[in-house]
């Protein structure tokens, strides 16, 4: 029998996918208070994007940066996850709707530890059909970091299938928590929902069935997806680029796009993202020495924000970029013979290459069709979800559902991002009241002053104890002083433990907690839960991560990797000492909008931000709303009227009662998230919480062209103007004016635009020819009008894309001459008129705004959003937000989705009346502070303010709490409550206080090298015992006092570790990492320390090859150092001040 569980919940939005879209859609709807069901078919949310080892186009780590969201989605109290489950059923409407899941039996339950056991001792061996190429066991971890946090059973390959034919019980019988349960039966699941968005995403076509490539036949020739997990250090090969067939290193590979995509015999359409990473993996590849790198394409379509440069840099760094189309694969004596046409010059190449990937389409997931039965909306010929209008691409077909990401088409991290943003701020519209989680326990326990210390270390049944003999670290920490309690526990995090822990501090009177058990990064919250529950301050309690930094790297030496445990535990110890009862920052709110600029995108934005009940106000320069779309005709590739939109928009702005301003500009800015003054060129002053900025571009005028003076030359919006009503016969289009070239990229509309013109004025009957470098018809209606348009005789001729248009069209009275390049010929063409499809620029009209508001400028001028992919519509500068043409080119329908992406923002800040924030915030000591400005130039955040000579303050709403100013500081005039100097130099001293000679000590960052820590341990990865490490917030955090302290208290080496450069949690304060590395090494040179003894290494969480290199090498040059010269050091560095 199905469990029934019925709930209410009439203010609740449903998201159906977990993967990065609807992690976001999620965090965004509850953030602004909504409750949010969010469900996911597979046993972990996290989707594609977790498996993957970098993005485009800044190569940083995937799970790096999807972790966090992945943690604070599972964590978020207004969020359930409801994993491997379907809805079967939706009735309602908006507002109301009534929906019933189907979830499937984990048969493992929340009291699973992560330990591996049971994973071990499963007989059953699979297919991994993630990378294709590894296995996996019946029961498995989806990824390390996999939230739901525990294993899951894959009933349908394992030898306990009910009803049991044939009994295994292995992993039940190593199961030390009985966390193995194969009782456990489906169940349907019944909630009313307000609205719901589907994020359902896109799978990769089985590759199988492009017969001619060869794969499944040759193992050699792999899918992207595959290849990325070669890459990933938890992939396969552990990171190698080896040859699934022998096993051995791969000298040469060719990386083939539109693998079925573009292609009329399979999929007609563009898979939108296969470029990119086709260029990712090629740079990865060279990155791994591989030696002859081949990119085959049949258009390079990097038309994304940065995607032009990524490009270069693959030319620049030896990537061989070949125009053409993979055409079939054989295999010759241990060589895969690539077949292609070389379409430039014009000849059939037969290559040899030891492996090749191709990029597969990507399709929509399976039973997509019967999803859209379910919830009632209409499909595409292709079967992803069709919009209601076209200019509309997250409402579906059925009022009160939504869509975003790749569940309408193919689309890359960043635009599915901004579309899940989108999609949550039209889904809060339904929602009609909201939820404001709020703390549950409140503190009782007052007296601090005097450190009373609880302490407990957990076996995690054998996991810690059958290498740690934790009854002499139990007996060991009963000695330390302050110690009033010292106990083991079978299971410290399990619901009765957590329980009785809080039972001991009340009894005890503790007023500090430590427990030594496994990762704070997973475990922490449940610890801090039972410091709640004891009424004690939960940022009272600290973790001694004694068994993924200790017991599962450490297995074969018991006794040394107990004395390590000993260091851990006191090191823990000496820092909860010095701990402070802390309570998150409360600042209130002004309940008001901003929204600069009153295109499409602005007037979006302040519509919806009105609608959910926030005061929105709307500033535009011009005397009439609309921007650039009302000198616009038609909107590509569609086709429809750019009045409709206009007047839609208008009609909401009217209707949600945004208050408009026009004739207006921002006069000046001042103040922070939440309480900004603005003061109007008309003089009003205003009071707002959060500000969008959707400013839109400018178009490029190439007056160098003659335009403005040649009578027959146009550009793209004169045409819109003229309703295409151009004189002549003779019509030629030439693309890539101003753009794709050293100042400025792909503007993005252009080639849809153009298309679009030349196909009407080819029924208007005229004869068309366009120049291009690439047709970048990216979704698949453009991709529809480029086949339309050659199908209807409209002429294309190919030009150099890496040369400027100057030299590739040479124009002359009546006629142009271009420099083909498939044709490897001039080619002379008539020409009664000419059009030119001209770049967008940024508009130079608010840089005073930008510059008050320090928000930055990308390398084309166009505003900085706070990550490319992750954060495209926010800013560096918290409560400032971009939309539109303002934060790069994009057409009409991206430009909406950004502005209804910003509302999303805004409405979850603002939302609560107050923005609550982690207490861990810089703290400047006005008594020791030279007011010299050094911490101000390093806050990454503007999080500090002031006048050199005059005063120095840290504003609490901006800082994010990295540290970095604190390692700045000359006089140790800033603190920051847990991670102050007090604190880490306590951890440093107990850790060296005996033996210092054998203890190197490795400074993590919480994000990166920490995480990679987490994950060497996971996979029971095997180093060196006897490096200690110290967890930081970033390695910005590491100042010279505590490098200086380590080396005079005996340390034989340092390491500093953190993120790569592109990594940085905190947006680019290991840049300081790095420049401070460079100074103190110079310094302890100078003061007789040798350079090899002090080291930076950066790197991401999923790199445990990296970190075990790491602590390895700390081993070496432990062993390389003599007594004699670790004295001598302390007795140099003891004379310094």
């Amino acid at each position: 029998m199905h469990k029934i569980e019925e709930s209410e919940g009439q203010d609740t939005i449903l998201i159906i996918g977990g993967g990065i879209t609807g992690i976001r859609a999620a965090l965004d709807a509850a953030s602004a208070g909504a409750r949010v069901i969010l469900v996911e078919k597979s046993p972990a949310i996290g989707g594609i994007m977790a498996f993957l080892d970098k993005t485009f186009p800044t190569l940083d780590c995937s799970i790096c940066i999807e972790a966090p969201l992945i943690g604070e989605t599972i964590r978020h109290p207004n969020i359930e996850v409801i994993t491997l489950a379907d809805v079967i059923d939706v009735k309602g409407e908006p507002g109301n709707f009534e929906v019933t899941i189907l979830q499937k039996p984990r048969y493992v339950t929340s009291d699973c530890t992560k330990c591996g056991k049971c994973e071990e001792v499963c007989p059953v061996a699979v297919p991994n059909p993630i990378d294709g190429t590894s296995i996996r066991k019946a029961i498995y971890l989806p990824y390390p970091q996999a939230e739901p946090g525990w294993y899951v059973i894959d009933i349908e390959h394992c030898l306990n299938k009910p009803p049991g034919y044939m009994p295994c019980d292995r992993c039940k019988i190593v199961c030390d928590r009985n966390a193995i349960d194969f009782t456990m039966t489906p169940k349907i699941i019944k909630k009313k929902v307000a609205s719901i968005i589907l994020a359902t995403g896109y799978k990769l076509a089985d590759a199988r069935k492009f017969k001619e490539y060869g794969y499944g036949l040759y193992p050699d020739v792999l899918t992207s997806l595959e290849f990325d997990r070669l890459l990933n250090a938890s992939g396969p090969t552990n990171g190698e680029v080896l040859k699934p067939s022998n096993g051995e290193h791969v000298e040469s590979i060719l990386f083939a796009s539109c693998a079925g995509s573009r292609d009329k015999r399979y999929y007609e359409y563009c898979s939108r993202f296969c470029c990119m990473y086709i260029l990712k993996h090629a740079l990865q590849a060279k990155a791994h020495g591989v030696k002859e790198v081949v990119a085959l394409f049949m258009d390079i379509r990097a038309f994304g924000k940065g995607f032009e440069s990524f490009l270069k840099r693959a030319l620049d760094e030896g990537v061989e970029v070949v125009r053409g189309k993979l055409a079939k694969v054989k295999y010759s004596n241990g060589k895969l013979v690539a077949v292609y046409e070389d379409t430039v010059k014009g000849k059939v190449i037969e290559r040899l290459f030891d492996m090749i990937v191709i990029a597969p389409p990507a399709e929509p997931p399976e039973g997509n069709l019967n999803t859209a039965k379910i919830f009632g909306i209409g499909t595409d010929k292709y079967g992803f979800f069709r919009p209601r209008k076209p200019w509309s691409p997250i409402e579906t077909t059925r009022p009160g559902v939504y869509m975003c990401g790749s569940a309408a088409g193919p689309k890359d991290i960043s635009d599915s991002v901004q579309e899940a943003g989108a999609a949550a701020a039209l889904a809060l519209t339904h929602v009609k009241s909201f939820r404001i989680p709020k703390e549950e326990y409140e503190d009782v326990i007052r007296d601090i002053e005097k450190p009373r210390v609880a302490f407990f270390v957990c076996h995690c049944g054998t996991n810690i104890a059958g290498v740690i003999d934790v009854i002499d670290v139990r007996e060991y920490a009963k000695n330390i002083p302050d110690v009033v309690h010292s106990e083991n526990l079978m299971f410290a995090c399990s619901a009765a433990s957590v329980d009785y822990i809080a039972k001991v501090i009340r009894e005890k009177n503790a007023n500090r907690l430590v427990v030594a058990a496994c990762s704070p990064a997973t475990h922490l919250g449940v610890f801090m839960t039972a410091a709640r529950k004891a009424g004690l301050n939960p940022y009272l309690v600290e973790m001694a991560n004694i068994r993924n930094l200790d017991s599962w790297v450490h297995a074969k030496y018991p006794r040394e990797a107990t004395e390590k445990a000993k260091d851990f535990v006191k090191s823990a110890i000496a820092r909860a000492r010095r701990l402070k009862p802390l309570k998150p920052h409360i600042f209130p709110v002004t309940r008001r909008v901003l929204v600069v600029g009153g295109g499409v995108a602005g007037m979006k934005a302040a519509s919806t931000v009105a609608k959910a009940g926030i005061e929105a106000v709307l500033v535009e320069k011009n005397d009439s709303l609309g921007g650039t779309l009302r000198e616009l005709y038609k909107l590509a590739p569609e086709g429809y009227l750019a009045e409709e939109v206009i007047r839609e928009a208008i009609e909401e702005v009217k209707s949600s009662g945004v208050k408009v301003y026009l004739n207006t500009t921002v006069k000046n800015v001042e103040g922070f998230a939440g309480n900004f003054k603005v003061e109007l060129s008309n003089g009003e002053v205003l009071d707002v919480g959060a500000i969008i900025i959707a400013t839109g571009s400018n178009i490029h005028i190439p007056e160098y062209l003659g335009y403005g003076k040649k009578p027959n030359m146009y550009t793209l919006l004169d045409v819109e103007k003229l309703r295409y009503e151009i004189n002549g016969n003779n019509i030629v289009f030439i693309s890539c004016v101003g753009s794709r070239n050293d100042k400025r990229g792909c503007s993005r509309y252009c080639c849809s635009t153009m298309l679009h013109q030349a196909l009407e004025l080819k029924r208007r009957g005229k004869n068309v020819i366009v120049v291009y470098k690439d047709i970048r018809t990216y979704t698949p209606e453009a991709e529809a009008l480029y086949r339309e348009a050659a199908s209807e005789g409209v002429l294309f001729l190919k030009v150099n894309s890496l040369k400027p248009i100057e030299e590739n069209v040479i124009f002359e009275d009546g006629k142009v001459i271009v420099r083909e390049e498939l044709l490897g010929a001039d080619v002379e063409v008539p020409a009664d008129a000419i059009i030119l499809a001209t770049a967008l620029e940024p508009n130079p009209l608010i840089d005073e705004l930008i510059v008050q508001l320090k928000i930055p400028k990308d390398p084309e001028g166009f505003l900085f959003e706070a990550h490319p992919k992750l954060g495209p519509v926010e800013t560096p500068v918290k409560g400032v937000f971009i939309a539109g043409t303002a934060q790069g080119p994009k057409d009409v329908k991206e430009a909406i989705a950004q502005g209804l992406a910003t509302a999303a923002k805004a409405i979850a800040l603002l939302s609560k009346g107050y923005i609550e924030k982690e207490p861990l915030v810089a703290v400047i000591d006005q008594t020791k502070c030279l007011k010299c400005g050094l911490c101000a130039r390093v806050c990454t955040y503007g999080a500090i303010k002031g006048e050199v000579k005059k005063y120095f303050e840290v504003i609490p709403a901006l800082c994010e709490g990295c540290g970095s100013c604190i390692a700045e500081c000359p006089v140790g005039a800033i603190t920051m409550p847990g991670y102050g100097e007090e604190e880490i130099l306590a951890q440093v001293e107990e850790i060296l206080r005996e033996s210092p000679e054998e203890k190197p000590i490795a400074f993590t960052c919480f994000w990166c090298s920490y995480a990679a820590a987490d994950n060497a341990g996971i996979f029971k990865v095997q180093y060196a015992v006897s490096p200690r490490v110290i967890r930081l917030p970033c390695s910005s955090r590491v100042s010279w006092r505590l490098v200086k302290k380590a080396f005079e208290l005996g340390a034989p080496a340092v390491a500093v570790t953190g993120c790569r450069l592109q990594d940085c949690h905190y947006q680019y304060a290991n840049k300081h990492t790095v420049r401070r590395f460079e100074h103190w090494k110079k310094r302890l040179e100078s003061l007789g320390v040798r350079s090899e003894r002090f080291i930076l290494r950066l790197f991401g969480a999923p790199d445990v090859p990296e970190f075990v290199k790491t602590m390895n090498e700390l081993e070496e040059i432990k062993n390389k150092v003599s007594r004699e010269e670790i004295e001598e050091t302390m007795r140099r560095l003891r004379e310094v001040k």
